[in-house]
């Protein structure tokens, strides 16, 4: 079996999901829809880190962490194996501030969100000559709302691979040289997503700088923080998604639609992207388009529960309560032994006066619940729901 070692690291990246498409037509594979035009992304002029900018450690920095890593006494050790223990004794104490720090600053200040963390193990990595790649983790979502924007985290976690135990060829590792750093190792539901590149890894960072800069009003920087995304990681849809909110924030709501028509067209996940396009379509009165778009989101099948929960989350906030009814019962769908999950659907049965579906909804959330303190709440919530029947 692989010498997997679930510890430590996840990157929390910001995803900014404000819910602002159709029929579409899919192009022919391999072939990559021109991105849209915006003489605003295009001459964006603000100051944008470089990759070096972002995964160089300082001078002081490397040689401590090198005197770690070439010890005599630590020659024994593989290779990912040293680079995995310092980094576990350099984050004791890690102070998890929500900030998109590069990897020195992560380094210095011994703080920063998950992604600084996934970024400093990189800096390591890639001095120490030791191979990373990531993998997307589906986990429950932290969110707010900031300014009518809803933030939701991703989360992916890191591979180590073994310099030493790459096969002779180069074409692959043997499975026991791989150590998964991963911060939030058993942290509610999860599940694997796919492997990502370096380059959206990139473009995951710089879409996180750019949600800061749109929650600051600094659209400038946040365009050219999202050319330099959409460059490394034309079909990443939360990038697409972000450049779309951006210009719809500076009043241009054409060119929107079309990064929206684009994401579409490009990139796998597709759920946000129409929610978006459907809300925006709705705010300029084409109310034929966004019905489409809503009935198009309602055939997807993308699997990702907790993706639908902030669909539906979003739709009871604008009382869209039916809508918020199909996505909860796709969540729960794709993960019918999460409580929290049955819990919202129960409720959204309740705002469409299904008071009988509520009923049996919430009975399954409470036999779920049990042993984790939140059964009595949820007695008291079948007695409310008993009580309207």
């Amino acid at each position: 079996m692989p010498n997997y070692k679930l510890k430590l690291l996840t990157t929390a990246l910001l995803s900014l999901t404000l819910f602002i498409g159709c029929n579409t037509a899919r192009l022919p594979a391999n072939v990559l829809a021109p991105l849209p035009y915006s003489a605003a992304l295009a001459t964006a002029e603000a100051k944008v880190p470089t990759l070096e900018d972002i995964f160089t450690l300082s001078v002081e920095q490397q040689a401590e962490f090198l005197a770690y890593f070439t010890a005599p006494e630590r020659q024994t050790i593989a290779a990912h194996e040293r680079l995995y223990q310092f980094l576990e004794r350099k984050i004791s104490g890690f102070d998890y501030q929500g900030k998109n720090h590069t990897a020195s600053q992560a380094y210095a200040l011994n703080s920063g969100n998950c992604m600084s963390l996934a970024v400093l193990t990189k800096a390591l990595a890639d001095i120490a000559g030791i191979e990373v790649k990531f993998q997307s983790i589906v986990s429950a979502p932290v969110y707010s709302i900031e300014n009518d924007l809803m933030l939701t985290s991703d989360h992916v976690r890191t591979f180590l691979y073994d310099p030493a135990a790459l096969s002779p060829e180069g074409k692959h590792y043997q499975a026991q040289s791989i150590i998964i750093v991963d911060y939030m190792p058993t942290a509610g539901y999860r599940m694997t997503g796919p492997r990502i590149s370096n380059d959206t890894f990139f473009a995951m960072f710089y879409r996180n700088l750019a949600a800061d800069a749109l929650l600051a009003e600094q659209y400038e920087q946040a365009l050219a923080l999202m050319r330099t995304a959409l460059a490394l990681a034309p079909t990443y849809g939360a990038a697409i998604n972000l450049t779309a909110v951006v210009h719809r924030r500076l009043d241009y709501p054409a060119l929107a639609q079309q990064f929206y028509q684009y994401g579409l067209d490009v990139s796998e996940s597709k759920a946000a992207l129409i929610s978006n396009f459907a809300v925006l379509k709705q705010s300029i009165g084409d109310k034929v388009g966004a019905d489409a778009l809503f009935e198009y989101l309602a055939t997807l099948d993308e699997h990702d529960p907790y993706q639908w929960y902030v669909l539906g989350k979003t739709a009871s906030q604008q009382q869209n309560y039916s809508e918020a009814l199909t996505y909860f019962k796709k969540a729960t769908q794709q993960a019918p032994y999460i409580h929290q999950l049955q819990l919202e659907l129960a409720l959204a049965y309740f705002q469409n006066n299904q008071l009988k579906l509520a009923y049996q909804t919430m009975i399954k959330a409470t036999e779920l619940a049990a042993g984790n303190g939140m059964q009595l709440r949820y007695y008291a919530k079948l007695e409310a729901i008993k009580l309207q029947q």
